[in-house]
């Protein structure tokens, strides 16, 4: 007798032209997301007719009722991850505005993968998602905006941005400038920038504007005066990110202790971290090398986490509004979902940045 090959969802997944992870969904009848009803009965008839095993109770009967009827109200979150505070804090206020309107969030790490991202976006598509929210700016925003037309869709962006979607956008330029400012009346003069993957990409772009507005800050007030902005970077794939939950602080430890230790940086009087969990790992090199904050180097970082403002050295940061971006951002996406008028429109809300000056910056060193 010949060897039958057993069938898999695999050979579902290719048979329908769908992902693997739709057809798991559907044949598990997973009650926490919806798909449409062409979709189902697609798997359905596919696993049908190349005779995927599995229990009677899997595959639906015509009197059941089809998964997307048990379904509640559920949008999804993207994120690059949750062990950033930023990034946490604002799917939690997110999921506290949620809840009061009775949604459900579904959150998706997507650590910054371009193909990953994209995936999961083709998977929404698939279910009955009533919105979407992305708390980064997006990898494929020309797809996205395409996706917009079809699903509600709020992004928490930089306001550099031209994307057609509506957006609550913060200048990350301006968060240069500020900080830039301020270290410069304390005397200091020469600055290391520590950051993690810097690029001119849409959804990279924040890190590059802060350190823009640092650069250009500097070049105008040092008209007669001796500066370097020297910029210290770690490049970051997805799968490094993906297993280390502390690497942004490893990040600003690593640099930092090689910036101590490299003689072309000697002048150097404080550190700019691209946020502030590298912030912290700056911090922790600089007083493990036996030196002092703010005496010997004075520290900044962005974005004004829970942590920043803790003992015994809280931390000189810009303040991003996480929560009320995240609260707001739930609110647009319910105006989008239940707006009576068939008129398609466009939001963009601006949240200006604002220095929060604490003990990790004093006058520079001489």
């Amino acid at each position: 007798m010949a060897y039958q090959k057993k069938v898999t969802m695999k050979d579902i997944a290719q048979d329908c032209n769908i992902s693997i992870s739709t057809v798991s969904m559907i044949l598990n009848q997973r009650k926490d997301v919806s798909f449409s009803e062409k979709t189902i009965q697609k798997v359905v008839s596919s696993a049908k007719k190349l005779g995927y095993e599995t229990k009677e109770s899997i595959l639906p009967k015509k009197s059941e009722k089809s998964i997307s009827s048990n379904v509640t109200n559920t949008i999804a979150v993207f994120c690059p991850n949750i062990s950033n505070a930023y990034y946490s804090t604002i799917v939690q206020s997110i999921e506290q505005a949620a809840y009061l309107k009775n949604y459900k969030i579904l959150i998706l790490t997507t650590y910054r993968d371009k193909h990953l991202e994209k995936e999961m976006i083709l998977d929404l598509i698939q279910m009955n998602i009533k919105g979407i929210i992305f708390t980064m700016m997006p990898n494929h925003p020309q797809f996205l905006e395409k996706v917009a037309k079809r699903i509600p869709v709020v992004v928490i962006g930089d306001k550099t941005s031209s994307l057609d979607i509506s957006i609550i956008e913060t200048s990350n330029y301006l968060a240069g400038i500020l900080i830039a400012e301020h270290l410069y009346e304390l005397g200091h003069r020469y600055i290391s920038f520590i950051t993690t993957t810097i690029s001119t990409d849409i959804s990279l772009g924040m890190r590059y504007q802060r350190l823009k507005g640092i650069q250009h800050t500097f070049q105008k007030l040092c008209i007669n005066e001796d500066y370097d902005i020297i910029i210290k970077e770690k490049k970051i794939a997805p799968e490094l990110e993906r297993n280390n939950l502390f690497l942004e602080h490893e990040v600003g430890y690593d640099l930092c202790k090689r910036c101590l230790e490299d003689r072309n940086c000697s002048k150097v009087t404080a550190f700019i971290a691209n946020n502030d969990m590298v912030a912290y790992g700056i911090m922790d090199a600089v007083l493990t090398s036996g030196f002092e904050i703010p005496k010997d180097f004075s520290v900044c970082g962005f974005d004004n986490d829970f942590a920043s403002s803790l003992l015994p050295i809280s931390l000189t940061t810009v303040e991003h509004f996480m929560e009320d971006k995240g609260r707001k951002a739930f609110e647009m996406l319910y105006e989008k979902i239940h707006e009576i008028s068939s008129e398609k429109y466009i939001v963009r809300i601006e949240y200006k940045p604002k220095l929060i000056i604490r003990d990790s910056t004093n006058i520079a060193k001489k």
